[in-house]
């Protein structure tokens, strides 16, 4: 079924939501959070939850557009789906935002980190994180190990990281004494290097979550329409724009890994069209990475020792 609201025009939302699903849903209302989840890959893995009657909660910058997400899918559910409004590149912001969370919640059963963006002019957050890592990967380690006590009470509970292709992230690349990316600045360096980090960060995960039942993965988008481009040069927005016809509206291979009951107990691993590959990075490269996170975050101001 098609549906369309009155939003403004450049806020306007179409959702097509089936009454079959290809996955097999539980008795047990089911909590997601989803970061980026207002447009591109993000949104149409929060369309695909709500359809497999997730209670979704959602995390965007833009609250115009977070709200129409809203009220769209609150018209196909009598779940409580919540937009909420959140700089993701505003640390202690993000620890406030656990912080309630947790309060607010006893449980959850998927979290989803997908929020990116990629700039040809490099931001910097107000303390002084390159603006692409912090809310690509900063953020996402933020909340995968804030919101573990949640998740260790959620069934057959996944964390799931947006990847991409295993070319661009399985290779070691990261330039421990250049993670503000300061040098020889590049807007498309700097966002594959931050996948790539968020990459690495699924094998230690993986690794650290073991115990605790929580599978931890990865996956390929595709080809997905997205506002990625959003704040790249004008070429960049027209090629865009050119290509867009042509790309898919919706991540199958993510919306795989987040539901797909077959791959419960799978962990460490990067899906390309549904197929696994084996994240396998070297320990002191991963462990250099970790305790460089931890280090960042924890000098941040009123920040908390994190919890892994």
């Amino acid at each position: 079924m098609l549906i369309k609201n009155n939003t403004p025009k450049n806020t306007r939302i179409s959702f097509i939501f089936t009454t079959k699903s290809h996955y097999i849903m539980e008795n047990k209302t089911k909590h997601a959070l989803v970061t980026g989840g207002t447009s591109g890959v993000g949104l149409s893995i929060v369309k695909a939850l709500v359809a497999n009657k997730y209670k979704v909660s959602f995390i965007g910058s833009n609250a115009v557009k977070g709200k129409a997400v809203e009220t769209l899918l609150k018209q196909h559910s009598s779940l409580n789906h919540n937009f909420i409004q959140l700089d993701l590149g505003e640390l202690n912001d993000v620890k406030a935002f656990v912080t309630q969370f947790i309060k607010d919640n006893d449980t959850l059963d998927l979290l989803v980190n997908v929020a990116g963006i990629m700039s040809s002019k490099q931001q910097f957050t107000t303390a002084g994180h390159d603006k692409t890592f912090a809310i690509g990967y900063l953020s996402a380690f933020l909340l995968s190990t804030e919101l573990v006590p949640l998740l260790e009470k959620g069934h057959n509970a996944r964390i799931v990281n947006v990847g991409g292709q295993a070319s661009h992230v399985l290779k070691p690349i990261l330039n421990f004494d250049n993670l503000d990316f300061k040098i020889n600045y590049s807007g498309f360096k700097t966002a594959i290097t931050t996948v790539h980090a968020k990459t690495v960060l699924t094998q230690l995960l993986a690794e650290k979550l073991i115990d605790k039942n929580i599978d931890v993965n990865s996956f390929h988008p595709g080809i997905v329409k997205s506002d990625l481009s959003r704040n790249m040069p004008t070429i960049i927005k027209l090629l865009a724009k050119l290509a867009s016809p042509f790309m898919a509206k919706t991540s199958k291979n993510g919306i795989y890994v987040c539901l797909d009951k077959s791959i419960i107990g799978v962990s460490g691993k990067l899906f390309i069209n549904k197929k696994p590959t084996t994240i396998q990075f070297d320990f002191d490269y991963r462990e250099q990475l970790w305790e460089t996170t931890k280090n960042a975050l924890e000098t941040s101001k009123n920040s908390n020792p994190i919890l892994l």
